[in-house]
């Protein structure tokens, strides 16, 4: 055999005798071929207790059979947490366009890491502030905990009490005690902003509700581009409060109809807090006899699958939701191998997607300015 024939790469999938070697052959693969949890594989590699002989016996027999060699001792170390809580709101893991990307993304990793997920949610309705830290684990203290899309005070207090690893997705610790990761709330909203002042327009409203720091972060990047361009943003005329979290369409829809009602809607420019949001503010403008993006243009806020689909498909400012998901489970695995000295923040970058919600101002409103 010639020495081209013997070399190989690390990317080849290489089978012997109908088996995969080493590199190819994964948690998933072990705990498919011997019938058990990816957790209970994890167990076995890492000599943990709380495995029946038999199921032990069979995971190495696995083992054995494909050829699995244990990852390095930085791998191992990442892996030696069991399980990752997830706390959130039970309207987030239930029916939420938003999460359900950063969701796959945590449960992803986490299993890749051989952990289990425990799915602990925060049952609260839209008062935000009611909260009982006591309620959030039924099984117990847990290993490690990612809170996803909540940072109220009373729920970072009680998880940074415990001392385990520890992650906010989609949220920040204004005292710094858990680490955070969460998309750039602030410049993804000065980009959207940017780009509508880019196509000419000088007459701007934000559609949001104000309810957490992420929310303002928001309004504020808004506000900082309009500043930077000399455009005055009263808040009194150019926010409209929709007076509800949820960031429904129909809040937005029934917040855009009022205004228009009460002749105070003389915009050309919408930036919205989130996509669904946008697509209740096209609705009802639409029903009022506005054309979009002719007369007025909206830019919304993450990417939704849905914002492509709308009747009018929505310019809006992607966030990569799944990769969120990977991260956070990564930084757990770091502070569980004592990777970290101090906490993390990290902001996302966005990216700005064009699709047919915006266009230059009318001419009859350039003639007025």
């Amino acid at each position: 055999m010639s020495g081209h024939d013997d070399m190989q790469t690390t990317d080849e999938i290489i089978k012997t005798k109908g088996r995969k070697v080493a590199q190819t052959a994964t948690l998933h693969d072990i705990a498919e071929a011997s019938g058990v949890s990816i957790s209970t594989v994890s167990k076995v590699l890492n000599e943990r207790t709380g495995v029946s002989p038999s199921n032990r016996a069979r995971v190495m027999q696995v083992v054995e059979d494909l050829g699995y060699r244990r990852p390095d001792s930085k791998l191992r170390a990442m892996a030696e947490l069991g399980s990752v809580s997830i706390v959130t709101f039970d309207r987030y893991a239930a029916n939420d366009h938003y999460y359900v990307d950063t969701l796959r993304g945590l449960t992803d990793e986490a299993r890749y890491l051989g952990w289990d997920v425990a799915l602990d949610l925060a049952l609260i309705g839209d008062g935000y502030t009611e909260v009982d830290p006591e309620k959030l684990f039924r099984r117990g203290k847990p290993e490690s905990v990612v809170m996803l899309g909540i940072d109220q005070g009373p729920v970072i207090e009680a998880i940074a009490a415990l001392g385990c690893p520890a992650v906010i997705v989609n949220g920040v610790d204004p005292l710094m005690r858990i680490s955070s990761i969460s998309p750039d709330h602030y410049y993804g909203s000065y980009r959207a902003t940017q780009h509508l002042i880019d196509k000419g327009h000088t007459k701007f409203l934000h559609v949001s509700h104000i309810y957490r720091d992420t929310v303002a972060q928001r309004i504020d990047g808004m506000r900082h581009a309009l500043e930077r361009a000399g455009i005055v943003f009263d808040p009194e005329r150019d926010l409209l409060d929709t007076g509800s979290a949820n960031f429904s369409s129909l809040d937005a829809s029934n917040a855009i109809r009022s205004l228009i009602e009460e002749g105070r809607f003389d915009h050309t420019a919408i930036v919205c807090a989130s996509d669904m949001l946008a697509i209740g503010v096209t609705q009802a403008l639409l029903s009022a006899g506005y054309r979009v993006p002719e007369d007025v243009s909206i830019v919304g806020f993450d990417d939704l699958p849905i914002s492509m689909h709308c009747e009018v498909p929505l310019t809006t400012m992607h966030i990569e939701r799944g990769e969120m998901g990977r991260l956070a489970i990564q930084m757990l695995a770091d502070q569980a191998a004592g990777k970290l000295v101090s906490r993390r923040r990290i902001g996302m970058t966005m990216n700005l997607v064009e699709r047919m919600s915006v266009a230059p101002p009318p001419k009859i409103n350039q003639d007025k300015d």
